[in-house]
Formats: structure tokens, C-alpha cells, sequence
């Protein structure tokens, strides 16, 4: 039969059937059906037709997708597409690169055609990601997973690698997305807190005022450890947040978290002396961190610090073992709140992007205080009743 467009013909020499089209665009597309691959003549015929009548309808639909476009296997379309934009900030595209790296490339599904990938496939995949040990992993970090698979699903849906709609949205893929548990805070007192720092005075003196830093501050890890002697103004007694730092062997300093998380932080009398005695004692002129590593060609790592050097002051003052360096955040909101300071003011100095994050998260917090409250007001109205 002579080939025509939009048709099905024989090609005996090659014991096939080919189907021919012309795409949107009026380019020539074909197709060929082998007979030893379907099973013989009849069946590849039958799968030539039904091929055809696909393409033929999506045409009409405005749904056709190129049939060897969608054949690109995920990995192949994520290096050709990328997973971020130019608009966003270094620590975005540094998150989302770290999580296609430990979490979706290492698996089969990175190999397969972005076509053939299903909610469930997606579903399967973080159902059966576990961590050395063979923990489950948290909600946030699924939710990371997951939202690396959606944008990578969009930009296919945007540029017709495929159609109909996003496979990482679907029912299936939310469904197995853990419960989001309220995490448990530790809150330390000022006179753990300074036995932590006396402790740590003791090992590793050079990284001790980091406990009282954490603890009146905030600053989250990657911060602080980024921070330079540049960061601090010793005569207004201030520290900028302008930068973090990661925690991967890469150890690349970016800006912080979020528009909210560059700020002016003040530091009251007494951090700020144990400050100046720490750069009289420590600051070295080959480099500019206030908490370098042993070459001092760069911040220490922070599973570094809390392993090697706060683990230890932990376990040998008998305290929780839970206690990490995000316990010293938590910590400066909760003695923020013995000094009096509202909800508003401790907000900005987190670098919440509002105070409804904040309430949220120290919900707990807020609890007890209002007991307080409620019993102060009790107090106040027996004595004149």
C-alpha cells in the first residue's frame, strides 16, 4: 500500500506495519509495529490502528503529545529542564538539588520514561524510602520529595512531554504523604544553658560562647554558623543575618532561609562580652568565621558541632539526649517570653516570615504562658474581692 499521511501501510521487507501522521505543526511523524514483537501480522496491525486512532483523536482534542517526546526518562528531562528558576533564592535551588540527589536519583524511577510515570509509581517510591537505619522518614522531608516530582511534572505538562494532569498531585501520591506530627520541644533553662557552656568551656573553649549565642539569639544553625567578625557591630552591639550556611560536604553559603530571615538582631551586655573575649582569644587572620573549622578554610559542619562538641557536654551533664542545636532556638523563645517580650517582637528576631508561624509552632509554649496568665489574673482578683 502507498504510505499517505494519516494512514497505516505494510513495509514487507521489514515485517512490520507503519502508521504516519503530521503533528500540529505539520511535521511528518511515523511509527512502525513489528510483527515478532506484537505477536504476529494481525496483532500488530490491530496495534498499529488503535495507535493511529489515539493520535488521530488527541489531534482533534488538542491533547497530542509526540509519542517519542514522552519516552525521555525523568533524570534525562530533570538535567534538559532543570527543577528551579532563576527568581529564586541560592538556599531553594541548593534544597530542592540536595533532595533529587539523596532521594529520587539513587532509585529506579529517575530511569524511567516520564511518560509511563503514574501517581502510583510516585506513591510507591516514598512509600519505600527509608532512611540507614530503616526509619521511615518525616513529613517535611516527603513533602520535599514530592514537591521536586510536581515541579518536575509541571515543567513536562508545560512543554507537552505529557498531558492530562500532574501525576505528583494525585490521590494516590497524597495519601501516602505521613502525618505531620507536632514536634516536641525541649526548652532549657539559663541555668542548663550555662551549664552547657561551662561544659563545653572545659573541652572546646573556642566554640563554647556559641551555647549562650544560640540560646539569646535564635539564629538557626546554618546562620550562625555562617556568621564572620564582619557580621557583628561591637559598638551598637548587633549582629546581621544576611547569609547560611549547609551542612553538605559541599558546605555552600547562601542567603538565608527566606526574605524574613535577613535581619539585625540585638545582642544584650553579657553575650555581647563573651563576644569580645571570644575574638580576643580565638579570631585568627587566615579566616573570618567566628566558628571555623579545625584548617579554618571554612565554617564548622554542624553535625560536626553537635557530634564532636555539644553530644558530648550533654551526655557528661546527664541531660537529654535529644537536646540539638535547634533546642537553643527554641530555648531563646522561651526566654523570651520569662523576660516579657511579646509575640510580634519574638517573631522578627526568629525570622518568622509572621507571627501566625510562630504561634503555630510554640503553640505548646503559648499554652503555658496562658495558664499563667489565667492564674496571675485569678491572684489579682482575690485581693480585692
Amino acid at each position: 500500500m502507498k504510505p499517505t499521511m494519516n494512514n497505516v501501510y505494510r513495509q514487507s521487507q521489514s515485517q512490520c506495519w507503519v502508521i504516519q501522521w503530521k503533528d500540529p505543526k505539520g511535521n511528518k511523524k511515523a511509527k512502525s509495529f513489528s510483527d515478532k514483537k506484537l505477536g504476529g501480522r494481525v496483532k500488530a496491525l490491530e496495534q498499529a490502528e488503535a495507535t493511529l486512532k489515539k493520535i488521530q483523536y488527541e489531534l482533534i482534542k488538542g491533547s497530542y503529545i509526540d509519542p517519542q517526546r514522552n519516552k525521555i526518562s525523568l533524570e534525562d528531562f530533570k538535567e534538559d529542564f532543570g527543577i528551579v528558576s532563576l527568581k529564586q533564592k541560592q538556599s531553594t535551588k541548593n534544597l530542592r538539588e540536595d533532595i533529587w540527589t539523596n532521594y529520587i536519583a539513587p532509585y529506579d524511577i529517575a530511569s524511567k520514561p516520564i511518560g509511563v510515570i503514574r501517581g502510583n509509581d510516585i506513591a510507591q517510591h516514598i512509600k519505600s524510602l527509608r532512611k540507614p537505619n530503616g526509619d521511615s522518614y518525616s513529613h517535611s522531608t516527603i513533602v520535599k520529595v514530592v514537591e521536586v516530582f510536581r515541579v518536575l511534572f509541571d515543567k513536562a505538562l508545560d512543554e507537552d512531554y505529557i498531558t492530562g494532569k500532574n501525576p505528583a498531585t494525585s490521590r494516590s501520591v497524597l495519601d501516602w504523604v505521613p502525618k505531620q506530627e507536632k514536634p516536641k520541644h525541649i526548652y532549657l533553662t539559663l541555668f542548663e544553658v550555662n551549664a552547657i557552656y561551662n561544659e563545653i568551656k572545659k573541652t572546646h573553649p573556642e566554640y563554647a560562647v556559641a551555647i549562650p549565642l544560640l540560646a539569646m539569639t535564635g539564629l538557626r544553625s546554618g546562620e550562625f554558623r555562617a556568621l564572620t567578625y564582619d557580621d557583628i557591630d561591637f559598638n551598637r552591639g548587633t549582629i546581621s543575618v544576611n547569609k547560611s550556611i549547609s551542612d553538605n560536604n559541599d558546605m555552600k553559603i547562601s542567603e538565608p532561609k527566606t526574605d524574613s530571615s535577613v535581619r539585625e538582631i540585638q545582642i544584650d551586655n553579657i553575650t555581647l562580652k563573651r563576644l569580645r573575649e571570644h575574638k580576643d582569644k580565638y579570631k585568627r587572620e587566615e579566616c573570618n568565621f567566628l566558628f571555623p573549622n579545625r584548617d579554618c578554610n571554612n565554617a564548622i559542619m554542624g553535625r560536626n558541632f553537635k557530634n564532636r562538641i555539644l553530644k558530648p557536654a550533654i551526655k557528661e551533664l546527664d541531660m537529654d539526649n535529644d537536646i540539638n542545636l535547634h533546642t537553643f532556638r527554641h530555648t531563646s523563645v522561651y526566654l523570651a517570653f520569662l523576660s516579657g517580650a511579646d509575640i510580634y517582637s519574638i517573631s522578627k528576631r526568629l525570622g518568622h516570615k509572621d507571627i501566625g508561624l510562630t504561634s503555630n509552632t510554640y503553640s505548646d509554649l503559648f499554652k503555658e504562658i496562658d495558664t499563667k496568665l489565667v492564674e496571675g489574673l485569678e491572684k489579682l482578683q482575690q485581693e480585692v474581692i
